[in-house]
């Protein structure tokens, strides 16, 4: 089994579009050999700042500086295949012809790659 995972960023303002383009795509995933699900991901926003703003010192925030994320709404999409190879095929054929309709919703920032479980049993 192979977990694919992407991260990208939608623009402020087209994260329904962004959220849409991936829940179309459950009926092509669901019919793709080697596809054995998907979990779709979105921040919710100011969340974490907020909780650590109410927990932390100033002092103590100012040991932590951070670089500001992109502006806009992270999402990520968990899939599990059972190979690469049918993942690189899904995307080239039958996903990637829609790319067009996702990229305008997009900021740059984006990654794409398989991972291996490391979470101890």
């Amino acid at each position: 089994m192979e977990t694919f995972v992407v991260t990208v960023f939608a623009k402020p303002g087209h994260e329904e579009d962004v959220a849409t383009f991936y829940r179309e795509l459950e009926e092509l995933n669901d019919q793709a050999e080697g596809f054995h699900g998907r979990q779709i991901l979105q921040a919710k926003n100011g969340t974490m700042v907020e909780s650590v703003l109410r927990h932390y010192t100033e002092e103590e925030l100012q040991a932590h500086a951070e670089a500001a994320p992109p502006e806009g709404t992270q999402f990520i999409i968990i899939e599990q295949w059972d190979s690469v190879d049918q993942r690189t095929l899904f995307s080239k054929n039958v996903s990637g012809g829609r790319s067009g309709q996702l990229f305008p919703h997009l900021l740059p920032e984006h990654s794409h790659e398989f991972y291996t479980d490391i979470t101890p049993s």
